[in-house]
């Protein structure tokens, strides 16, 4: 059998976000949204979770953009001077592969991060991250701590090796699938539950209904992930930047959530006997 997640991260962002999501969801081929607990769009995406019941929901943990959920000075290897986290992923990685950033904050704020969607009664179905740091031998250790004691235990597990119109895409699909080989053993012996494939770093922002399409085509027997970013974009959305840095996918989520939406890949999806299914169904 052909397994299909497609995932949509930055569920909670803002309004504009997670109303494409929902519309993705509900007229389109999106199953799955990971969800962001520090940012604006938090309670309506909890809301709109709960309204939409066939939406799977996993955490997206974020390490990089806004303010942490934890009281920042709990946290002082992940925030700056103002108690936010350092904007971007290249700052993440400095600090990290430098030695700056301790463990034990990682630890204490992915689990504060949980809380926060358990509270709110989300049923989490899998973990991922804001720039995917979770796969790094250090995060992969916290979050299979995360999904042993929450019982939450289905993971997003990198393997993309392909080419990209964007270069520097198809090199971060490279290191961070690299990344996750590394926890490979790890994650085996944890007993958590990942896909046998993973699509959308090398396309990300780019994926249109003709690449879903041409997916569809070349998936293999088995489980396999794609990442996506559907959303519009409003006035908050692009505001929302100076708090939390950049976001090069803005300007491409509306061409997602286009292609999410195309009537014809409901029907192409059953044809080639694609089942598409959240991380509930693995």
């Amino acid at each position: 059998m052909k397994r299909l997640i497609v995932n949509a991260d930055d569920f909670g962002l803002s309004r504009s976000v997670n109303e494409g999501i929902v519309l993705a969801h509900r007229r389109g081929i999106l199953t799955s949204a990971t969800l962001m607990v520090n940012t604006p769009g938090f309670r309506q995406a909890v809301d709109l979770a709960s309204e939409n019941p066939g939406l799977g929901v996993g955490l997206h943990l974020n390490f990089v953009r806004g303010r942490p959920v934890s009281p920042p000075g709990s946290v002082p290897s992940l925030v700056d001077a103002r108690g936010l986290f350092f904007s971007g992923g290249g700052a993440f990685l400095k600090r990290l592969f430098s030695g700056r950033i301790r463990g034990i904050d990682l630890e204490r704020e992915g689990r504060a991060q949980v809380e926060r969607a358990l509270d709110a009664g989300v049923r989490l179905s899998h973990f991922d991250s804001e720039k995917n740091v979770h796969v790094l031998p250090s995060l992969m250790k916290v979050v299979l701590d995360l999904a042993g004691s929450y019982g939450i235990r289905k993971v997003r597990y990198i393997r993309e090796f392909g080419f990209s119109r964007a270069p520097g895409q198809a090199l971060k699909a490279l290191f961070l699938s690299l990344a996750c080989r590394l926890s490979a053993g790890r994650v085996r012996r944890a007993g958590v539950v990942i896909t046998d494939r993973f699509y959308g770093i090398c396309n990300s922002g780019r994926m249109t209904a003709r690449r879903l399409s041409q997916l569809f085509t070349g998936l293999k027997e088995g489980s396999a992930e794609v990442m996506v970013h559907p959303g519009f974009v409003d006035r908050e959305l692009e505001d929302l930047e100076g708090t939390m840095g950049r976001y090069y996918i803005n300007r491409r989520r509306e061409g997602e959530l286009r292609a999410l939406t195309d009537p014809r890949l409901p029907g192409e999806a059953r044809r080639l006997g694609v089942r598409l299914i959240s991380f509930r169904d693995l």
